[in-house]
């Protein structure tokens, strides 16, 4: 399968996933602190479009900045019986000064957890990563299809919401000439609800990369966030501000970044 006719059934299935949710738009109202504690977890019963900017500091010797887009539709189906089915999506789209002068489109990354019950104070989401070569260029992709399984645990509350995510990938199938990947992700998450819509996040996503040299194996971020949430009229968005170092990091990849985003909460 090309990388066109994957990015099309890509993108069509996000359709139909969105078109089937919005039906589910309807309700009783919401507050600006209601969804801002339901943005704060990451199985809330709630369909959202998002995109996030991350201007990437501190690559290679020279210290180059790059640039990624990443646009993040997250679709949620519920059923009778109180379970749900939640699909997160990630199209990176990267524009990028080192190792070499390029931009596209990066690896698309598709996430479906089945949640067992959404009415919980603690909520359990079981399921996998799959991600597809869908790279415009060598630099901007890993070259492999690559699949293995994702769990979250997020314990809700007022004012604090915490949990984690564990997920691990290996590829499968791609490019013979491309590196194997065996990547453990480990994402600790801490967010208090502020008031009139303000929540702050600590969060890692740390990876541990198995095929890695030795001292390149680890990256562990450390992001510090502040978003807001507005309403306007019936509609909810939310926009977030963070901070992100890197306490650990292979050679010459990024140190710090600054990360903006958008969420347009569509129930």
């Amino acid at each position: 399968m090309t990388n066109s006719a994957t990015i099309r059934i890509t993108l069509a299935s996000a359709v139909l996933l969105l078109a089937g949710n919005l039906d589910a738009r309807a309700g009783e109202a919401k507050t600006v602190e209601e969804v801002a504690a339901e943005l704060a977890n990451p199985l809330a019963p709630i369909t959202t479009l998002a995109a996030n900017v991350r201007v990437e500091m501190g690559n290679g010797p020279d210290d180059d900045t790059n640039y990624q887009l990443r646009l993040q539709p997250s679709f949620f189906k519920p059923f009778a019986d109180k379970s749900a089915l939640l699909v997160r999506t990630i199209l990176p789209l990267r524009s990028i000064n080192w190792p070499t002068s390029d931009h596209g489109l990066g690896d698309i990354t598709i996430v479906p957890y089945y949640v067992p019950d959404v009415t919980a104070t603690t909520f359990v989401g079981y399921g996998g990563a799959l991600i597809l070569p869908t790279a415009t260029e060598d630099v901007l992709g890993i070259g492999k299809w690559a699949a293995g399984p994702a769990a979250i645990v997020a314990k809700t509350g007022k004012p604090i919401t915490w949990g984690g995510l564990v997920q691990h990938v290996w590829s499968f199938a791609g490019d013979d000439d491309r590196a194997d990947v065996s990547v453990t992700t480990v994402q600790p998450f801490f967010t208090y609800l502020l008031h009139d819509g303000w929540a702050a996040t600590v969060t890692s996503e740390s990876t541990y990369n198995w095929e890695a040299s030795v001292d390149n194996e680890w990256t562990v971020p450390l992001a510090l966030s502040i978003t807001k949430v507005m309403q306007f009229g019936g509609e909810f968005v939310s926009l977030g501000l963070a901070y992100v170092n890197y306490l650990e990091h292979p050679d010459f990849m990024t140190e710090s970044e600054f990360r903006f985003s958008v969420t347009y909460v569509l129930r």
